[in-house]
């Protein structure tokens, strides 16, 4: 009831202040929100911005009567089927599939921008960004995969290229950073990660080794119960628990098909650790695509792939490299400067 309560004075205020507002940003969580961040920042140099939120934002630089957090579907759907913007920008994808819909009350366009690097044949549905009126692409793997999304459902969405600014963000916030801890594991969720042991294998093999470690579990694998806070601190797997993801204070990255891997080469311009775990797959007809995603076709240049039965390889290996100097791979810097724009 409380909720309730809320999003009706919250409704209420985002009416009548709605008029003063052109551009808006919708970030469903604190997760998305560091990645539509520095976008929200560049479009306040020159003008208000409206932010729609399922959970609360904390941000210094951005006034928090422009901030309007709901929590009940009910207000959630009819503040989207009632919005009167010009322009609304998301990282939420398949709009008009869930309670994100297009508004009946503007003609309000959509545009959508990524808070990751990978495919997009092969972890959206078919359909994820059929309703937006334009998709940006941060490489050249994105913009022809939209190019065939485009022609194959006959749409007139409109593509175009942009840097992907939250790499931008994590170096100018984190440059002066020291490494603090050897590793960060950071696997992906809907990859049988956990299901297969891995967290528990590498916390064997590397607290063996005396390699520290901090392992990060994606939002989603805890929303949909792949495991739980509790579960790694039974087991005395130290957690990451900060906010905002901070790739400075770790030397390595393992993951297995998370886009972190790609974010990790962007900024380091290095290779990560990858566990061959199934692949991350929402999209089963990705194969009818002409295009191979980018987590595949560049999963053996800007990582270093190991089975699970070959973990122990791969700490050997992290175990040599941690006491030395770790140089930028040229081969990494020369494919990210010809792939990304």
């Amino acid at each position: 009831m409380i909720k309730v309560l809320k999003d009706i004075c919250c409704y209420f205020k985002l009416k009548t202040s709605e008029n003063s507002f052109r551009i808006g940003f919708f970030c469903e969580n604190k997760y998305v929100f560091q990645y539509l961040e520095p976008y929200i920042l560049k479009k306040l140099k020159r003008e208000k911005v409206l932010i729609l939120s399922f959970q609360n934002i904390e941000n210094n630089l951005i006034d928090k009567s422009s901030i309007f957090i709901f929590r009940t579907n009910f207000f959630r759907e009819l503040v989207f089927l009632t919005l009167k913007l010009k322009f609304l920008y998301s990282s939420t994808s398949d709009l008009d599939k869930t309670i994100f819909k297009r508004s009946k009350f503007s003609k309000c366009k959509y545009i959508y921008l990524h808070h990751s690097p990978v495919s997009l044949t092969l972890i959206y549905n078919s359909d994820a960004f059929d309703a937006f009126d334009a998709v940006q692409t941060i490489s050249t793997y994105q913009f022809k995969e939209m190019k065939e999304i485009v022609f194959k459902n006959n749409l007139k969405t409109k593509i175009f290229k942009s840097k992907y600014l939250f790499i931008n963000k994590q170096v100018e916030r984190n440059k002066n950073q020291t490494p603090d801890t050897d590793v960060l594991i950071a696997p992906s969720w809907n990859s049988s990660f956990y299901k297969l042991n891995c967290h528990i294998l590498l916390k064997k093999q590397l607290s063996k080794n005396n390699i520290t470690y901090k392992l990060r579990p994606h939002p989603m694998s805890l929303a949909k119960g792949e495991i739980a806070m509790n579960d790694l601190a039974k087991l005395d797997i130290p957690v990451d628990k900060l906010t905002l993801l901070n790739l400075f204070k770790y030397k390595f990255i393992i993951t297995d098909w998370s886009g972190i891997f790609i974010e990790f080469a962007l900024i380091f311009k290095r290779r990560a650790y990858l566990i061959n775990t199934p692949k991350k797959m929402v999209n089963t007809n990705y194969l009818n695509y002409e295009n191979q995603p980018i987590e595949i076709s560049l999963r053996n240049i800007l990582g270093k792939t190991y089975e699970i039965h070959n973990i122990q390889k791969m700490i050997d290996e992290i175990q040599i490299l941690k006491k030395d100097r770790i140089n930028e791979d040229e081969n990494v810097k020369k494919i990210l400067n010809e792939k990304f724009y």
